[in-house]
Order: C-alpha cells, then structure tokens, then sequence
C-alpha cells in the first residue's frame, strides 16, 4: 500500500508537468497583424476659415530662422539591483550509500542509484525507490528558456519557482523552508495523497540545480516512516546529480 500510493503522488505531479512541458514547448501561431475597426474621414467644409488656403503675399518677407529648442534632459537615476539575501545551508546528513548511477536516456542528467533501490520509468523520467517503499525519488529536467530566462545564472528565486510549478499538482503540495546548496536550492515540501477517503502525509525536499541550459529538479518523496533517511538521500544525491 505505500509503495502504491508513492507512486500514485509521483504520476499526478509528474505527468501533469510532462504534459505542461509539451505544450509549452509548442510554438504558437505567429500573429498575422493586429485587427482594428476602420475609422471614417471626418469630412472637412472648406467654407470654414480655417480650412481656406492662405492668400499669398506680394513681397514675403522672409521668416526668421527659429533657433534650435533644447529640451532639458531628465536626470538619469541609477538603478541599483535587488540583492537576495543570502540563504541558510542546508542541514546535511551522512550520504545514504550509493551503488551506481542512473543516466537519463535523453542525456539530461544522471543522478545516483541509492543501494538496494529499484530504477521504474515514469512519465518520460525515472522513479527510484526503496524496497520497503517509505522514500522515493525522481528526477525532472526544465528547459531554462520556460522560465523566461534565457542566459546567465537562474537565480534561486527562479528555482523555486520551477520547483513550485513543477509538482503544484500533487495534492496538498505546498513548499516550506529553502536552504542553499552547492549550485542550487534545497527546499522543503509537504503533501498527502487521500485513499480511501483517509489522507496520507507524504513529504521531504526537492534539490533545484542549474546545469548548463537546463533546471534539474530532484524530488524526495518519504513517508512518515521513511522521514529519517530524506536528508541522508539528499546528501547523496546533491553528490551525485550531475549532467550527461
């Protein structure tokens, strides 16, 4: 029962991410123009003064040369850029041990095999999880480009937010404290997922990691069981995420 609904939490959250993905990497239509509601001429009397020809002159004077208008320019204000506030180190914990590694088959990462952990497919990614399925864990890859960020560093504020919009589905997710790693962000998350009509607690951490165009979000699933061991896999698998 668990394991089953683990992987129940699992496939909500990441096959609606999978899906999203999709459609966001689908190019929209290109606009053909933009569509207005003509406007008619107001006919003009020529009647009016105002709309007679000038009578021309028999010795026009020559108008005098206006001088050039210098506009006075606005004074320029510097911008000074909001600095984020250091974040707090992640607790660490003595790495679980790792007996190989996972590479992605479409070469976007690969992440460590935690010892006696079994390796399912899942949603286009992998799901790992223990023999006695109290924790879990999984790997997605975001292009950087869908977080409107197209070069440079993604600041942990981004990485939040790809963690956040990535696992939003999964029912009751909510995000907690976000901890610096190397290269990236720990947080912490709690959810439950309702079987029976009872709610299960389900919770742990999400690593988010920039590499190379990429955000590479790990998710740790545990049980209340499997609670204890969350920061010994993170340890682990901070060590090993890397990218193909």
């Amino acid at each position: 029962m668990k394991r089953k609904w683990l992987i129940g939490w699992f496939a909500l959250a990441i096959v609606v991410f999978t899906a999203v993905s999709s459609i966001a990497q689908t190019p929209s239509p290109s606009p053909t123009g933009e569509i207005g509601v003509p406007v008619a001429p107001i006919p003009v009397d020529p009647s009016l003064p105002a709309n007679r020809p000038p009578l021309p002159t028999t010795s026009p004077s020559p108008s005098p040369t206006a001088s050039p208008r210098v506009s006075p320019t606005a004074p320029v204000i510097p911008v000074t850029p909001t600095v984020s506030a250091p974040l707090p180190a992640a607790p660490t914990a003595p790495p679980l041990p790792v007996s190989g590694d996972y590479k992605d088959p479409n070469n976007r990462f690969i992440i460590g095999i935690l010892q006696g952990y079994k390796v399912s497919p899942l949603a286009g990614t992998v799901l790992i999880e223990a023999p006695d399925g109290n924790l879990a864990y999984s790997v997605l890859a975001q292009p950087q480009s869908q977080l409107g960020i197209t070069g440079g560093v993604v600041p942990n504020e981004a990485l939040v937010t790809a963690a956040q919009n990535a696992f939003r589905q999964g029912e009751g997710f909510q995000t907690g404290e976000v901890r610096s790693i190397p290269g990236g962000v720990q947080i912490d998350w709690t959810g439950n997922l309702t079987i029976g009509g009872q709610p299960q607690p389900v919770g742990g951490v999400i690593l988010a990691r920039q590499a190379n165009n990429s955000v590479l979000l790990v998710l740790i699933a545990a049980t209340n069981a499997g609670g204890e061991r969350v920061l010994g896999a993170a340890s682990a698998l901070s060590n090993s995420l890397r990218v193909s």
